[in-house]
């Protein structure tokens, strides 16, 4: 296959700040934001670049932490769907141009001079979660039904190269939350009033189980799962955020981290970026931002509610971003204890979106 070229869509201008260094990226017509990864050290950003007569292209954008970028036109498809391969590589699913056939490749974004094009697939809805072994995970849960039950896509690797991509339907219940940590991957869903805590290999099959009795009724995101260590849960109900710490042993402790009053909308999956050190985006009626947390601990907590930008309701920091309506795209991990914020403006009837905006950010 052919690599990808160089082309240059965007000025950039960069601007160190008190909360990290500011990377303004601007085009002259339409961008609309598809999804970033970490990549190395770096941020990998990809997104449809629109011209004046309204045609576009899928754009890869690397930023360094230093703001710095460079970015590459992909000729293969559309719809992009960033993971990681085994090795830490980073692939594109992507959906080659036939107006016949809604299929997807997997590829690599960069070094492809040595793959030659791959079979096609029907594409897979769902997140990519992590890396487990040989294979590269997604993850998928129909919020609209009540009986579907979640599903698993496996890419197999083998040296280097993608083998097989295995779909699995997990046993109920349904809506789970995924972990993986140390090649195993966790499960943790509602059933009633407790939660199951499951560990499944690569193809779906239960390796062990427990139920769990909370103290909370619900959770948001899994920070941590484990049945050999503590697991850490994070919960909010009505704007009280908290941690539900559960032992080995099955003992739930619940430790009350913040109230923001305002209830949570969404929440994405945390991203780590330090030894039990986490990093979850939400959103809710006012705004949106993001909580660092490490174990139990509340670190930093950035909210845009009536702020130009986000305020750390732990220490009275605010990070100016010179807008106050910004959407967060992403998050990832750059380096240890590093991470970089993706936000967009929001647009409207009379104001296209020409603007990404990336805060790589180091926690203090």
């Amino acid at each position: 296959m052919k690599n990808i070229d160089r082309i240059h869509p965007f000025k950039s201008t960069i601007k160190k700040t008190a909360s990290g260094m500011v990377t303004t990226l601007a085009a002259d017509f339409n961008i609309s934001a598809k999804e970033s990864i970490s990549f190395g050290t770096k941020t990998l950003l990809a997104n449809y670049i629109y011209d004046k007569d309204e045609n576009y292209n899928l754009v890869y954008t690397v930023i360094d932490n230093d703001g710095s970028e460079e970015s590459f036109v992909e000729d293969d498809g559309i719809l992009p769907t960033l993971f990681l391969s085994p090795d830490l590589e980073n692939y594109a699913s992507v959906v080659p141009y036939d107006p016949d056939k809604d299929l997807e490749i997997s590829i690599p974004v960069f070094n492809r001079e040595n793959i030659e094009l791959l079979k096609k697939n029907r594409p897979f809805t769902g997140d990519f979660i992590g890396t487990s072994n040989q294979y590269s995970i997604f993850h998928n849960s129909d919020i609209w039904s009540d009986t579907k039950p979640d599903k698993l896509l496996a890419i197999e690797f083998k040296n280097g190269s993608i083998k097989k991509k295995h779909n699995v339907k997990i046993a109920l219940p349904r809506n789970n939350n995924i972990y993986i940590q140390n090649n195993k991957i966790h499960l943790l869903a509602k059933d009633k009033t407790n939660w199951v805590h499951r560990q499944i290999d690569e193809l779906g099959n239960l390796m062990q189980e427990r139920t769990i009795k909370p103290n909370n009724k619900f959770f948001r995101q899994i920070l941590s799962l484990s049945f050999e260590e503590n697991s850490f849960i994070l919960c909010e109900e009505k704007g009280k955020i908290s941690i539900e710490v559960i032992s080995v042993q099955n003992a739930c402790n619940t430790i009350n981290l913040i109230e923001i009053e305002d209830e949570f909308y969404n929440t994405w999956q945390p991203v780590q970026v330090a030894e039990q050190t986490f990093v979850t985006r939400f959103n809710n009626e006012f705004g949106n931002g993001w909580i660092t947390t490490k174990n139990e601990q509340l670190l930093e907590l950035f909210y845009s509610k009536g702020e130009e930008g986000y305020k750390n309701l732990v220490t009275g920091e605010v990070a100016e971003m010179n807008n106050e309506n910004l959407i967060i795209s992403s998050i990832n991990k750059v380096k240890e204890n590093c991470y970089a914020v993706v936000f967009y403006p929001m647009a409207n009837d009379e104001n296209e979106c020409k603007e990404r905006i990336i805060l790589n950010r180091t926690i203090k």
